[in-house]
C-alpha cells in the first residue's frame, strides 16, 4: 500500500475504514503506474458510465482504478462491487469530499495519481494524453513539472439548470495549453492567482511525490464540508509555491454531467463562493498572503457588480443570461466563507479528538 500522506498545512487525520475486497493486481505483482481516484457519494448510475470509460483507456501505462464510497451506510454503491471486480473499493464513512480522496490516495501505488469524479466520462485516449508529460518529468531531474489537467466539456445542455451552469463557463478552461509556475503565481499583485484557469481535480494528475510534498487535500474544504469547495485549488496554490509547475493540456478533454435541476446547482454555486471566501481566509491566517485581503475587497464586489449591472443591461433589451436571484443568493454565500472554515475546523478537531485512545 501506498505511503499515507503527512501535512504541514493541516492536522493528521485518524485511520480510516478498511479496504472492502481484495483488489487486482494483487499486492504482490507489480505495482501500477498510475493510480485513479475516485470519489463518490450515492451516485451509482454515473459511477458505472465513470468506471465503464476508464476500463477502455488505451495507455501504454499499468493502472489501477481505485473507488472511495463516501456514504457506504446508504448501500447504493455496494451492489457495483461484483460487477467490477478488477477495481479497488474503498470506504471512507465521514463526509467530505477531501477526505474521501486522500483516503484513495493514501492507498495508491502509482507513481502518478490521477483525480477525477463520478460525473466524468473520459475518452479512451485520456489517461495517455493527461499522464504522457508527467513520465516525461520523472525521467528528466530539470523539469518541475508535478502536474497537469485537462478540459471538461457538458455531456449535454438540455435543461435550464445546465445552460445556466454554462453560461457562467461550466468546468471549461480554453482551448489554448498553459503552464502554471511560481513565476505565474507571483505575478498577481492587488488581487488573488485566478487559479480557477488551471483547472480542476475532475480532471487532473499528479506526481504522487511532489503531492506528498505539499500533504493531502485539507479536508477543511470542499464538497461535504461547511465551505463547500476550493479543495483543489488549495492544492494548485500549495505546488505552485512549493517550486512546482502545473500544466494545463486541452487536449486531454472529458465529459462532465452538469446538475440538471436547478436546486442542485445553485446549492453548487453557492459552495463555490463560500468556498472561495473560506480559501482566502485560510491563505491569509496561515499563509500570510495578503493578496487574500484584495480579492475579497476589490476584485470580487467589483466583479459581482459587473454581473448584476450587466445583466440589467440585458434585461432592458429583452434579453436574459443570469437568475438575479441566484446572483443575490451567490453574493451572500461570499459572506458565509470564514465562518464555514471556522466551522469546518471545529468538526475537524472533534474528530481528531475522538479518534485518540
Amino acid at each position: 500500500m501506498g505511503k499515507a500522506f503527512e501535512s504541514s498545512e493541516a492536522p493528521k487525520e485518524p485511520s480510516e475504514a478498511p479496504e472492502q475486497t481484495s483488489e487486482a493486481p494483487e499486492q504482490t505483482s507489480q505495482p501500477p503506474e498510475i493510480s485513479i481516484v475516485i470519489s463518490t457519494f450515492d451516485r451509482p448510475l454515473a459511477l458505472e458510465r465513470c468506471i465503464d470509460a476508464l476500463l477502455l483507456q488505451q495507455t501504454t501505462h499499468s493502472f489501477e482504478i481505485i473507488v472511495v464510497d463516501n456514504h457506504p451506510a446508504s448501500g447504493l454503491t455496494e451492489p457495483l462491487l461484483s460487477r467490477y471486480p478488477t477495481v479497488r473499493w474503498l470506504q471512507e464513512p465521514i463526509a467530505g469530499l477531501s477526505r474521501a480522496r486522500n483516503r484513495g490516495i493514501s492507498a495508491a501505488r502509482g507513481l502518478v495519481l490521477v483525480t477525477t469524479d463520478d460525473d466524468v466520462i473520459a475518452p479512451p485516449t485520456w489517461l495517455q494524453t493527461l499522464t504522457t508529460p508527467l513520465f516525461e518529468a520523472l525521467n528528466d531531474p530539470s523539469n518541475n513539472l508535478a502536474a497537469t489537467t485537462g478540459n471538461c466539456l457538458p455531456v449535454k445542455v438540455e435543461t435550464p439548470a445546465e445552460a445556466l451552469f454554462e453560461a457562467y463557463g461550466g468546468l471549461r478552461h480554453g482551448d489554448t495549453s498553459a503552464t502554471f509556475d511560481a513565476a505565474w503565481i507571483s505575478r498577481w499583485r492587488v488581487g488573488f492567482p485566478q487559479l480557477w484557469r488551471i483547472g480542476t481535480t475532475a480532471n487532473a494528475a499528479f506526481l504522487a511525490s511532489a503531492l506528498r510534498t505539499i500533504g493531502p487535500f485539507d479536508t477543511r474544504l470542499g464538497a461535504g464540508t461547511p465551505a463547500g469547495a476550493w479543495e483543489d485549488l488549495y492544492s494548485f496554490y500549495l505546488l505552485l509555491r512549493a517550486g512546482h509547475r502545473i500544466a494545463y493540456l486541452p487536449e486531454a478533454a472529458v465529459l462532465h454531467a452538469h446538475r440538471e435541476q436547478m436546486p442542485d446547482l445553485v446549492r453548487q454555486l453557492c459552495a463555490y463562493r463560500r468556498g472561495e471566501t473560506a480559501f482566502l481566509t485560510l491563505v491569509l491566517t496561515h499563509h500570510r498572503d495578503y493578496r487574500a485581503l484584495g480579492q475579497a475587497l476589490l476584485w470580487i464586489p467589483q466583479w459581482r457588480l459587473r454581473l448584476f449591472l450587466g445583466e440589467l443591461a440585458r434585461r432592458l433589451t429583452g434579453r436574459r443570461r443570469y437568475s438575479l436571484r441566484v446572483l443575490w443568493l451567490e453574493t451572500l454565500a461570499y459572506f458565509s466563507g470564514p465562518a464555514a472554515l471556522q466551522r469546518a475546523s471545529i468538526a475537524l478537531s472533534i474528530t481528531l479528538d475522538t479518534s485518540r485512545p
